[in-house]
């Protein structure tokens, strides 16, 4: 992973989030909508979010030291865990603020064409960077700018939402500025859910899905001089997996030939992107 460029690309969406949550913030203010102040929110959390990324791109792209054998890996899923939990205190604060606006009283809401054009811009801005946070986190196989590029990707959704709430308002219809809140924070806490479950089985060392598994299996069948794969098992270690294979060779292979094929197994399961370590176990027929 080059983790210096990876450090730049967050260190950009850092400051794009930044420019982001200020106009949101003076939109929401100047206009007095929920639902515009929700997403400002939304932004104040990405900003939080992405410089817990870049601090977890940086130290996870370190290699094994003396304390962690193993490298640094596991630091992007718990980054990505304590974004998830911010998330949902967040989510459940607007959801609050929205039921109270509902059945205390509405506040004074003024939408101009400031605010429309604020939101346009937003929706812009996130689809570029979903784009180019997604591209990076192929090109560096970063958990982290994944998550990243999946919240600017649903930042476009939450941000429409707003976008449709002042447009009732404007429209005479101030409910649907709170209703467009609600929406906004039942979105976050769904998004901070599915990160957190995902992030969790990758420091429980949950077992990669079968198709990883068939990955494996399949690039031990293809070093030559295997009779067969006699077994698979595997896990995750931070966000890559650590596998252990048995394959069964022939009796009458010298111990040579015999260590050399198991080094050839090792290596072409290395070779799937994901996998990091794999340990080979070698059976006779």
């Amino acid at each position: 992973m080059d983790g210096k460029s990876a450090e730049k690309a967050t260190l950009f969406a850092i400051a794009l989030n930044i420019f982001l949550f200020i106009i949101k913030l003076a939109a929401g203010l100047l206009s007095g909508s929920l639902a515009v102040l929700s997403d400002a929110l939304n932004s104040f959390l990405d900003i939080f979010s992405y410089i817990i990324a870049y601090a977890s791109v940086r130290l996870s792209s370190q290699g094994p030291d003396k304390d962690h054998p193993f490298g640094h890996r596991r630091a992007e899923p718990l980054s990505a865990i304590l974004v998830a939990m911010f998330a949902g205190i967040l989510a459940f604060e607007i959801f609050k603020a929205a039921l109270e606006n509902i059945f205390l009283g509405e506040v004074a809401i003024s939408i101009t064409e400031l605010t429309f054009g604020v939101l346009i811009v937003c929706i812009a801005v996130k689809i570029g960077m979903s784009l180019f946070l997604g591209k990076e986190a192929k090109k560096h196989n970063s958990t982290s700018m994944e998550a990243l590029s999946m919240d600017s990707r649903n930042d476009v959704f939450s941000t429409s939402i707003a976008l449709g709430g002042i447009a009732g308002a404007f429209l005479g219809f101030p409910l649907l500025d709170d209703l467009a809140a609600i929406l906004i924070s039942i979105f976050i806490f769904r998004s901070a859910y599915l990160m957190a479950k995902k992030n969790i089985d990758y420091l429980m060392g949950a077992c990669p899905d079968s198709e990883d598994i068939a990955k494996i299996w399949n690039a031990a069948e293809s070093v030559k001089g295997i009779k067969r794969v006699g077994g698979v098992r595997a896990h995750y270690v931070g966000d890559r997996i650590h596998a252990e294979l048995s394959i069964v060779l022939s009796k009458n292979l010298k111990a040579s030939k015999t260590h050399q094929i198991g080094e050839k197994v090792q290596k072409a399961v290395e070779s799937i992107e994901r996998v990091e370590r794999a340990f080979v176990h070698i059976d006779y027929e």
